[in-house]
């Protein structure tokens, strides 16, 4: 009802007391799994106020889990005396027993500072899903130095993962490491840190001894315990001269003037300081409209939007209203991320670090069917499968789509993993010969239709 009334497949619906359930009451099938933007069915439990989701396991659930966390690396991270990063290496510790881990040997560094990451998973009774560990604690020489704990994490801090985790790891080599140290923009509410913030100095006279212990929620610890000591005899590392534009602070506006291009990152952007340069390579005819610019380092995070303005004078007057600001992929692909004119400038917000141009969008959407018939009679449903010459993200804008039979509009029911529409027939439409419209608009207001006749 809702739905027909707002004339949206997409609906929030807040229904206090209206659909009263009962214990044991079936109250949904749940089927479109993994990363599903069709119908699927979330349990989550929050606290009432403000919303914030709360780790379920504290409510009693007893699930039955008597093995411990699997350590798989330990990351060691070195730094100079002024804390820049040097190096990271990464060990495997060696399995001693049920929920004991070790280093073969003393790990001896070059570096000033040290500080640690580790890539771990957990198991529960009767299955091999690697789920996601529960907390970690460090102590180093014995004293408690850092720790965290996953216990609730509010919506609108959940992008601050992009700071808990490696990044750099995730994304180049993908593995999932949890740091155990705090990067300065880090603003989630998870951390117990020492006075030595998760950052360690190690020197020659004596190895510093540390010990991770990795938990799941049922209270089952595995211990990596290892040493450090700084090499006798090794010359400091040096930090190789580095080359760049601007320097972006997690607590400062950053803006980076290139010709042809201007970007600008808010306040809170970045995690820890992040050198920042823009690469220019020409524009390719038929192609694009612009240069190509690659917002470097490529493997760091960004929290917010931030925006970019391209000069888009390169740009016909009839082809403005079909531009768009694409982001391109080392793939090849390309990706639109929508585009709004100021003055001579396409301007659009984005978050992640990539080549970016302006380019154009003259090509409609397709609508295709799938489960279609000239006559229907009977049937359930009919499905379609829309898609577009170019995906979207960021400020690019989703496909609009619509759908109308003899005139008056009806529910289509889209599959965002699959591209597919479906109408299912409930007896709004009756039998007799209709005429059937579906007309899907993309990002740049182009228009594909689909006119059918057909009957019920």
């Amino acid at each position: 009802e809702q739905q027909y009334m707002l004339k949206s497949f997409e609906v929030d619906l807040y229904p206090g007391d209206r659909f009263l359930v009962t214990k044991l009451q079936h109250v949904a099938y749940m089927g479109n799994t993994g990363h599903s933007f069709g119908p699927h069915l979330h349990f989550e439990i929050r606290h009432t106020h403000g919303q914030v989701p709360i780790n379920p396991l504290h409510f009693g659930y007893e699930i039955p889990d008597k093995v411990s966390p699997v350590i798989q690396n330990l990351v060691i991270y070195e730094y100079d005396e002024l804390g820049q990063l040097l190096n990271t290496r990464l060990y495997q510790p060696k399995w001693k027993s049920s929920g004991v881990y070790a280093l073969p040997q003393t790990v001896q560094i070059e570096a000033a500072k040290v500080s640690f990451g580790i890539r771990s998973y957990d198991t529960q009774d009767g299955s091999t899903n690697q789920n996601g560990i529960y907390s970690i604690n460090c102590k180093a020489d014995d004293e408690p130095s850092f720790a965290f704990s996953l216990d609730e994490i509010p919506f609108e801090q959940t992008r601050y993962m992009n700071a808990h985790i490696d990044y750099k790891l995730k994304i180049n080599e993908n593995l999932f490491t949890h740091r155990c140290y705090a990067l300065e923009g880090n603003k989630l509410p998870i951390y117990y840190t020492g006075s030595d913030q998760g950052r360690f100095e190690i020197n020659r006279e004596h190895a510093r001894e540390f010990t991770f212990s990795v938990a799941d929620f049922e209270g089952n610890i595995s211990q990596l315990t290892f040493e450090v000591l700084k090499g006798p005899g090794l010359a400091p590392l040096a930090m190789p001269p580095q080359k760049y534009q601007a320097i972006g602070n997690p607590d400062e506006v950053t803006i980076l003037n290139q010709p042809g291009i201007q970007v600008a990152w808010p306040e809170g952007s970045f995690y820890e300081k992040i050198p920042l340069s823009i690469t220019t390579t020409p524009k390719l005819k038929g192609e694009s409209f612009s240069p190509y610019f690659e917002l470097t380092p490529l493997d760091i995070p960004v929290h917010t939007y931030f925006d970019i303005a391209i000069d888009g004078i390169n740009v016909p007057v009839d082809k403005q209203s079909k531009a768009f600001i694409a982001r391109c992929e080392p793939n090849g692909s390309v990706i639109n991320c929508g585009g709004t004119w100021i003055g001579n400038n396409l301007t659009t917000g984005v978050r992640q670090m990539s080549t970016y141009a302006i380019m154009v969008d003259t090509i409609a959407p397709k609508v295709t069917p799938v489960s279609f018939g000239l006559v229907m009679t009977n049937w359930q449903k009919m499905t379609f499968r829309i898609s577009d010459n170019f995906r979207v993200r960021d400020k690019g804008q989703d496909l609009f789509f619509e759908g109308y039979v003899d005139g008056e509009w009806i529910l289509l029911e889209l599959d965002g993993k699959s591209g597919l529409l479906a109408h299912h027939f409930d007896g709004r439409i009756k039998s007799g010969v209709h005429s059937l419209l579906i007309r899907v608009t993309d990002d740049r207001g182009n228009v594909g239709v689909l006119e059918k006749t057909f009957t019920l």
